[in-house]
């Protein structure tokens, strides 16, 4: 492979996209909404450490003080940020390479293109690191001006949060590229641009929206059928049980260890989430958007817990049982190598569609 002709089909489409008046529109909206959602994400950071700081002295022999006084992390902020990403982020990378071959079939210069010393593969090798090279560049500005925003307002994250950062900016890179090898390789089978952004948007759809929902509804009440019933005795206890304090009903209830129905309860509603939330994380592999969530909630929470509980595994009971399981989330890039697996393997798998497309195309 001649590197100096890779090189400069690279360079060309890396700077082709910096001057593109469509990249640069939805860049500009990219950094903006981030921008936004940072700022929104600091003031409920602010809010919650004030929170926190409140709670020390009135909850300290509260038996949820790992869920009411969990001191807030600053990694809270970037999944906040995640939230308006996993839409525009989707749309820039699908925006970037979906018409990379077909502008060339369009404009019949890729038969021109040819037709000079050099190979396919440094082609389209060449097109892929060309669009890489301006999602990383978009994505390091985001990122770049997200820690600039953070040291605006006062915050300094230290060591350990700055690693989880890098590990956000590089899982978000994957989720961006994943649908970027999407686009690219609906643009290598199809002959116009507008069939394979329509091609694209379809595929985007179903993984984003409609696999999660079989994940979580259709597919999941048909595989794991639906949670244990809890028992009359119970039912007729926190009926009869008065609230102390800020503890509500189900909290005094939930807690109670004395009770052998609630570990009966406890342990059936553990045994039904982890079946559920085995089989919802085999299916969730198949979407990008999914891991993407998946490792961002982990990267970004501090509590396992209270992952359950947002999730609504159980209320208050199977959280806690949960949470004495798993407890702090210290290893991050453990919880999610399957996500991260998957998110790597996705887009390779696309890449190499293209790929061997583009080399078996007839240019004519």
């Amino acid at each position: 492979m001649d590197f100096s002709a890779l090189t400069t089909i690279a360079s060309k489409e890396f700077f082709d996209h910096l001057r593109s008046r469509k990249f640069l529109l939805i860049f500009g909206i990219f950094l903006v909404i981030a921008i936004i959602g940072m700022i929104a994400g600091i003031a409920q950071y602010n809010d919650n450490l004030q929170t926190y700081n409140e709670n020390q002295g009135s909850t300290s022999s509260s038996p949820l003080r790992g869920f009411i006084a969990e001191k807030p992390s600053i990694l809270s902020v970037f999944s906040n940020v995640a939230t308006y990403l996993v839409f525009l982020g989707a749309i820039l990378g699908i925006a970037m390479g979906f018409d990379l071959i077909t502008k060339e079939k369009e404009s019949k210069s890729l038969k021109i293109l040819l037709s000079h010393p050099v190979y396919r593969d440094e082609v389209i090798n060449g097109k892929a690191i060309g669009g890489v090279l301006a999602l990383v560049f978009s994505l390091g500005v985001v990122l770049v001006l997200s820690l600039a925003t953070l040291l605006v307002y006062g915050i300094v994250p230290d060591g350990g949060e700055l690693v989880l950062i890098g590990i956000f900016g590089a899982i978000s890179f994957l989720f961006i590229f994943s649908y970027f090898a999407i686009a690219l390789f609906m643009s290598s089978i199809s002959e116009e641009s507008g069939s394979a952004l329509i091609y694209t948007i379809i595929i985007f759809v179903v993984l984003s929206s409609l696999v999660p929902m079989l994940a979580r509804d259709t597919v999941m009440e048909g595989i794991v059928g639906s949670p244990p019933a809890m028992s009359q005795q119970l039912i007729d206890q926190m009926r009869s049980a008065a609230p102390q304090g800020n503890e509500s009903r189900m909290v005094r209830i939930a807690i109670d260890d004395t009770n052998p129905e609630w570990n009966k309860y406890n342990q059936q509603m553990q045994v039904y989430w982890d079946k559920r939330m085995a089989v919802e994380g085999t299916l969730a592999l198949f979407s990008p958007t999914t891991n993407y969530e998946r490792m961002v909630t982990t990267v970004t929470t501090t509590n396992d817990a209270v992952v359950n509980m947002r999730r609504g595994a159980g209320g208050f009971a199977v959280a806690r049982a949960y949470g004495e399981q798993s407890g702090q989330n210290a290893d991050p890039l453990g919880a999610i190598v399957n996500n991260l697996v998957a998110l790597v393997l996705f887009p390779a798998v696309f890449f190499g569609l293209a790929y061997i497309r583009f080399m078996r195309l007839d240019v004519r």
